[in-house]
This record gives C-alpha cells, structure tokens and sequence, in this order.
C-alpha cells in the first residue's frame, strides 16, 4: 500500500466517523433544542430589557414623588402665609394678588408633576405585564429545552459505541500514513471537510475544474503528492 492508498483509507475512516457525529447534530430533537436556546437567549436578552426599563421608571416614579412631596410642602407655606396675609391690615392688595399667584404657580407644578407621576405607574404596569408574559413563555420554554436535552443526551449515549468504533478505525488508519502527509492533509481539512478528491474524467472531484494533461498522467503514476491547481485538495487516482 503507498502513502496516498494509506491516506484514501484514513479519509474514508474519518468520514464515516464525521457522517455518524453530524447525523447526530442533526437529528429532531438536536434541531429543537438549537431552536429553543436561541429562544431562550432571546427571552432572557429581552426580559434584562425590560427589568433595566423597569428600574429606568421606578427612578423616575420616585423622583416624582418627590418633587410633588416637596411641592406640596410649599404649598402648604404659601397657603398658611396666604391665610395671614387676610388677617393683615397692613397687606397690601398686591401682596395679597402675588403670594395667590405664588400658590396657583405651585399648584399647578403639582398638577403637573402628578400627570406625569401616572403616567409612568401606568408605564411601570405595562412593563411589569410584559415582564410577566415573556418569563411564563421562557418558562415554558425551559421545561421544553430540558425535555429535549435529555432526548438529546438519550440519543448521543445509543450512538456512542458507533461514533467510537468508527473513530477508533480511524485512528488505527492514521497509523499506515506517513506523519508529514498526514499534517498536510489536515492543513488542508482546515478549508475542506474533505481533503482529498479522485482524479474523474480529468476533473478534481473536489472543485470539479478541469486538470492539465501533465497533472492527470503524474497523479496516474504516483509521482509524488499532487494538489489540484484550483482548490488545493490533495488528488488521487
């Protein structure tokens, strides 16, 4: 047997090994669990959204509350000073026109302050309601994510002993091929699952360009190791 019969052996050893590990990556309940933890990610991306809004107006609901608080307080001065001013012989009507003002002017920064104020409870609740709704459904999804894990776990465990006997054939191939041809060839699985290609009606198998004459007759008489022009690939009569 020469290096590259030894290395077609290897290769055929090593996709069969890859056939059962990505038949397993892509079976049902692989697919539903990839399904469902992107969901997931999703949820949780969007449930730290909203506690970070929820937080945003909860500052906003407890600034308010204490600006009508502190407006409020003032309130109550400028009324009590109102109230003496009407007992005052000495006030003047304009002092008396002014200082109302001044309590109108606070009533009304009150009013306001509290339009405001409801309006972010009545955010705060529409919040807490979308919090709600998108943690039942990432709830939900997590029983369903666990439930197709453990289906998954089911499955790898039934096609470990294949995978391994597989792998094992594989590994007992790379023995026959020579250590530097094999370090090439798994150079170049770095850009191909599959590094080698048959020379077919003067094609690379691999990229299916046409190959040169000269190309054609030295991978034919095994002179040395030959890489197809185009793609690289590692070719074989």
């Amino acid at each position: 047997m020469n290096k590259l019969d030894a290395l077609w052996q290897y290769q055929q050893a090593e996709l069969e090994a890859d056939k059962l590990e990505n038949k397993l990556k892509s079976t049902p309940a692989r697919q539903k669990l990839n399904k469902l933890f992107n969901f997931l990610k999703e949820q949780q991306n969007a449930i730290a959204g909203i506690q970070k809004t929820l937080d945003s107006r909860q500052q906003a609901v407890d600034k308010l509350q204490a600006q009508i608080d502190e407006l409020a307080h003032k309130y109550e001065l400028e009324l009590g000073e109102f109230k003496i001013m009407l007992n005052d012989d000495e006030c003047t009507a304009e002092e008396m026109t002014e200082s109302r003002r001044s309590v109108e002017r606070i009533m009304k920064k009150a009013e306001a302050a509290k339009r405001e104020l409801y309006d972010a409870i009545a955010q705060i609740e529409k919040s807490a309601a979308e919090y709600k709704e998108t943690y039942a459904k990432a709830a939900k999804a997590k029983k369903e994510y666990d439930a197709a894990r453990s289906e998954c776990e089911r499955e790898a465990a039934a096609a470990k002993p294949d995978i391994d006997k597989a792998k094992a054939a594989a590994n007992e191939a790379a023995k026959a091929v020579d250590a530097e041809l094999l370090e090439r060839y798994k150079r170049i699985k770095g850009r191909y699952a599959v590094p080698m290609a048959k020379v077919e009606n003067n094609q690379c198998s691999g990229c299916n360009m046409s190959l040169p004459t000269s190309t054609v007759k030295r991978v034919a008489t095994g002179e040395g190791i030959v890489e197809c022009e185009n793609c690289g690939r590692i070719l074989y009569a």
